[in-house]
């Protein structure tokens, strides 16, 4: 078996900010003044235009159309970017509509004042809190699941009475195109844009005041965000990858255990940040378990994984090779138990 440990694009210190496959970026609409535009989404918040819960409910409902209109579109732009099969691509569109329809039954309760304790000293005073939209987010999403997790904090971000910049990932070009498509068509402009381009378009967007950003990716990326974020005081939520130990214990059913844990690293080409890294196993079932990890991968990628149409591929050539040569360090080193193969020709992996 091999780890195909999960990253983003790898960078050289002192590179953009977000690093690109193309050499230049791309204008935000096609207009000038991008802070302009910028503070035209604001001003939709701040004149009180988003606040009616009839005015989110409406976004909900165009991002669901949007979902159900573009559902092949969708999952032939992921399976030009990443090789997704199609059941695995349609987990993104899956998890979009599910969010919809849990903030769309929640959201009325979402919206009520909620009582607030008063000192005695202001009693026989009454107080409650009562949430306000922040006003315009950037949401910048990542390459590993480009449409669920750009769509996904839309939803929260429309709900809350916000309107967004959504700047999708560089590194899944087809997924893009059809986001901005698919945007334009069903989205209020006045509401949500997406920006398309390289690490220098980022760079510029992260210059302006938003009043939140939503970041996914990872970590090194991170930091420059939430510093380019701080001359601001805007507050930043950054979902970062991280290690996911898988923790086995004797006693536990090895048959299901190998299922689950191929499921979870196999995924997507295993280009997932919750994907188990590495497994801590008690010595008495190290044996049998690596035995019934190699005979799940059979059974689901066949003989020949690299042949097998539920096998995605590696994002780009240059992570490609960053994992191969790990790969190789390890064959060397004859730490490869099962599996590893690869396709430099499809950039396939196999588990």
């Amino acid at each position: 078996m091999s780890a195909a440990p999960l990253s983003e694009p790898s960078a050289a210190p002192g590179a953009p900010l977000i690093s690109s496959a193309t050499p230049t970026g791309t204008s935000m609409t096609g207009e000038t003044g991008t802070g302009e535009i910028v503070a035209a989404l604001r001003q939709r918040v701040t004149q009180g235009d988003t606040l009616p819960l009839a005015w989110r409910l409406e976004q909900l409902d165009r991002l669901e159309t949007l979902c159900a209109e573009g559902e092949d579109a969708v999952l032939a732009a992921l399976a030009a970017d990443l090789g997704k099969p199609p059941v695995e691509a349609f987990f993104e569109l899956v998890a979009v509509r599910q969010e919809i329809r849990l903030t769309r039954a929640k959201l009325r309760r979402w919206l009520a004042p909620r009582p607030a304790a008063v000192p005695l000293s202001l009693q026989p005073g009454r107080a409650e809190t009562q949430a306000q939209p922040l006003g315009c987010v950037l949401i910048i999403g990542p390459w590993n699941y480009p449409f669920h997790l750009l769509l996904q904090p839309l939803v929260s971000a429309l709900a809350a009475g916000n309107t967004a910049v959504l700047k999708p990932s560089e590194h899944a070009p087809a997924t893009g195109a059809l986001l901005a498509e698919l945007v334009a068509r069903h989205l209020d402009p006045g509401v949500v844009r997406l920006v398309q381009g390289d690490g220098q378009v980022a760079q510029e967007l992260l210059q302006l005041r938003f009043d939140h950003i939503f970041f996914t990716g990872g970590e090194r990326v991170g930091r420059l965000v939430l510093a380019a974020a701080a001359p601001h005081l805007t507050p930043v939520t950054l979902e970062l990858g991280g290690k996911s130990p898988a923790v086995v214990l004797a006693d536990a059913d090895l048959e299901t255990t190998a299922k689950r844990l191929v499921w979870g690293k196999s995924i997507n080409g295993g280009q997932t940040c919750v994907a188990p890294d590495h497994l801590l196993v008690e010595e008495p079932i190290r044996q049998e378990l690596v035995g019934r990890l190699s005979s799940r991968i059979t059974a689901c990628f066949g003989a020949d994984p690299l042949q097998s149409p539920d096998l995605a591929r590696i994002v780009n050539r240059a992570q490609f090779e960053r994992l191969s040569a790990l790969l190789e360090g390890a064959r060397q080193r004859g730490q490869i138990l099962f599996g590893g193969q690869s396709d430099p020709e499809r950039l396939r992996i196999a588990p």
